[in-house]
């Protein structure tokens, strides 16, 4: 855990060879956010509002716009000295989705570079040093701690040179942390438009968070922002607006001990069950379940989910399943962040992708991204991306000797357009993933998924989802019935 301290000062620690200009900016934007006095005693800032933040990687389609939270209450407390800070939020999700997020709260904290949620219960846990660099950095993504920073209130900060952007001048300002910022400022006005930190994203590697700042007013001595918004990368991230109060009283900040003294958390390793439920069918059982399947010469995997080691373990079993045969295909369902994240491993390691060819794009840009942030496994061993597209509505026919398989698109899916079902005729299995998931609180697709199971004249007996376990179709047929009940009831 790294914490600086000391008193500060308003001296600004210049790079070797760094123009002076640099230092002009940074004071001339303290001058018009209210005096370097004022900056440097701020020990605090609360911030407090509302508004909406994004579900990234969740939306309809890759160029769609993304699923939104309503942030009924927003409140975020900043310990300026001790670089400390806690987020508290009320939120509801404004989409479909198996579990409702109804007024949820949502505790985020981080002290120093130690990360931290904590839940319901008031119980905290630790989060990874990924995260804690994240936060660390979101910390000066607000004008007054990157200001202050840069005035001396993170001893050792540095500046960078000044530049030139679109009309900004724009210098990079690395806190005593070691994570450096760029920080964006409006020639005219001087004040602060925008801060840039570098993060890294399993499907997106390498992408720029940005935190950009509007409808500034006055608040004690200082100027303060009244809208905040961030992306990340491309995507949208949040967008509040905000009241501050400067100096204002705090909770403590520190990190509890249970989590001051808890060790970074490791994710356990992937583990994979197989269990045969056809003659050269496997349900590969996991945290996100795969289907393995034989053909006469090779064989294909439905779904490499979530990352680089979700899907490693599911390949690595696929292959000592059945060690004669080459893995040739990866079918993914669809784009969705938790069911594309271990794509790249799979391009990585030879395999096929097929998609439905709204997807195809997505993909092309994924596997050319770079991840230098936390080289992946593609990073590492580079492979060209070989790809087969489901057209319209399908199906896209899989075959060789006796084994078929049938992909189809999803029709009328509210979840992703483009989701893929694939069809085992002779197995009579279909495999599908979210729209129908056993025993899960909400089930808005399921409706859909059986009537297009229906007008497909699809003859299935088992439904094998990616989530969950594997079911007759009669469970499918129950939920629908009970869900057509409720709605008349409630209609």
């Amino acid at each position: 855990m790294m914490h600086w301290r000391g008193v500060a000062t308003a001296s600004i620690v210049i790079l070797q060879g760094c123009a002076p200009q640099a230092g002009q900016v940074i004071e001339a934007a303290a001058e018009a956010m209210g005096g370097q006095e004022a900056i440097l005693a701020a020990t605090s800032l609360v911030l407090e509002g509302t508004g909406t933040t994004y579900r990234t990687g969740q939306q309809m389609a890759p160029d769609a716009d993304l699923p939104e939270f309503e942030i009924h209450s927003y409140r975020k407390e900043i310990d300026l000295e001790n670089e400390r800070w806690r987020m508290e939020q009320i939120r509801t999700g404004h989409f479909l989705a198996g579990r409702k997020t109804e007024r949820q709260p949502l505790v985020q904290a981080t002290d120093g570079d130690l990360a931290f949620d904590v839940q319901a219960d008031g119980s905290a846990t630790r989060s990874t040093s990924q995260v804690g660099r994240d936060r660390y950095a979101e910390l000066y993504h607000h004008p007054v701690p990157i200001v202050r920073a840069a005035l001396g209130g993170s001893p050792s900060a540095m500046v960078g040179p000044l530049r030139q952007e679109e009309g900004e001048n724009v210098v990079e300002i690395t806190p005593a942390g070691g994570v450096p910022l760029t920080v964006h400022f409006d020639a005219a006005t001087g004040l602060p438009t925008r801060v840039e930190s570098l993060s890294y994203h399993t499907n997106f590697g390498d992408v720029v968070i940005a935190t950009s700042f509007g409808d500034w007013e006055q608040s004690g001595e200082l100027m303060m922002p009244g809208t905040i918004s961030q992306t990340l990368g491309p995507y949208k991230n949040g967008d509040f607006t905000v009241t501050s109060g400067v100096n204002a009283p705090t909770q403590d900040l520190a990190a509890p001990e249970e989590v001051a003294s808890a060790p970074e958390p490791v994710a356990p390793p992937v583990t994979v069950t197989p269990e045969e439920i056809a003659p050269g069918v496997w349900y590969l059982v996991s945290r996100y379940n795969s289907v393995l399947i034989e053909f006469p010469t090779f064989t294909a995997v439905v779904e490499a989910a979530r990352n680089d080691e979700q899907a490693l373990a599911i390949i690595e079993a696929a292959r000592e399943m059945l060690p004669d045969k080459p893995l040739r295909y990866v079918i993914n369902t669809h784009f969705h962040v938790d069911h594309s994240g271990g794509i790249r491993a799979a391009v990585a390691e030879g395999l096929t992708l097929i998609t439905h060819e709204i997807h195809r794009t997505y993909y092309e840009e994924m596997v050319a991204r770079p991840h230098t942030v936390f080289p992946d496994h593609l990073a590492m061993n580079p492979q060209p991306l070989e790809i087969e597209t489901v057209a319209g509505d399908g199906p896209y026919e899989l075959t060789e000797g006796d084994r078929t398989v049938l992909i189809y698109r999803l029709k009328e899916d509210m979840h992703a357009d483009g989701m893929l079902i694939i069809y085992l005729p002779e197995e009579r299995i279909l495999i599908e993933a979210d729209a129908f998931t056993p025993g899960a609180q909400e089930s808005p697709f399921a409706t859909n998924l059986l009537q297009q199971v229906r007008d497909l004249g699809l003859n299935v007996d088992r439904i094998a989802p990616i989530h969950g376990r594997v079911v007759p179709l009669g469970d499918l047929e129950r939920l629908v019935q009970e869900l057509a009940a409720q709605a008349e009831e409630g209609g």
